[in-house]
This record gives C-alpha cells, structure tokens and sequence, in this order.
C-alpha cells in the first residue's frame, strides 16, 4: 500500500485484447445494468467479382458481433460523462457532428432537391 492507505494499481492487456472498429451497438436494458452488443462490418464483393462486367450492386454488409459488455449503473454513469467530454473534445476540434437523424433529413433533401 502506498502512503494514502490506497492499494498500488498495476494494469496490463489481456491475452485476448483486440482493437474493434465499431460499426454501431446493440443491447437492453436489464437489472444489474446494461448489456451492450459492440459488431463491426465488412463489404463482402465476393459476388460483385463473380459478375461480367462487375456489378457493384451486388456487394453485401456483414456485421459482426465482436463482444458483449455488461455495464453496472454506476460504470454506464462514467461512460456516458467521458463519452460526453471526448464529444465536446472532438466537436472543438473537428466541428459538429450530426445526429443520424441530421444525416437522414439531408440525404432524403439531397435525394428529393424538390420537396
């Protein structure tokens, strides 16, 4: 123990740690907290590259389920300030960024110029 009565921490990674580029989150709400899906996605061409001349039309997402996290109330609290601070963070340095809702209203704009 060091001089203010606190255990010393050490931390290290885990044998199975990995870096995920998340495409999105899925979960609930649940008693103890909430449980929180984390995929990616990937293109699939495979059949876009089976066509003469090739068809891009063709090309499929695949999602996939990278992990499950159980949050305890107080640890979804914690994320949601940091989460909170690295957004404002970001916006100051690299402007504001849109809701998907924002990004649906100006696609379908962008879609129907005149509506």
């Amino acid at each position: 123990m060091c001089m203010s009565g606190m255990p010393e921490i050490s931390s290290e990674y885990a044998a199975d740690y990995k870096k995920i580029s998340v495409a999105g989150i899925f979960g609930g709400t649940r008693a103890f907290g909430v449980e929180a899906i984390l995929y990616s996605e990937t293109m699939d061409v495979t059949k876009v590259l089976q066509t003469q001349p090739l068809n891009p039309g063709r090309a499929t997402v695949k999602r996939i389920a990278e992990c499950e996290l159980i949050i305890d109330p107080l640890q979804m609290k914690s994320i949601h300030q940091w989460l909170g601070a690295k957004i404002q963070e970001y916006e100051k340095l690299f402007g504001i960024i849109p809701s998907p809702e924002e990004l649906d209203s100006k696609l379908k704009r962008d879609q129907n110029p005149d509506q």
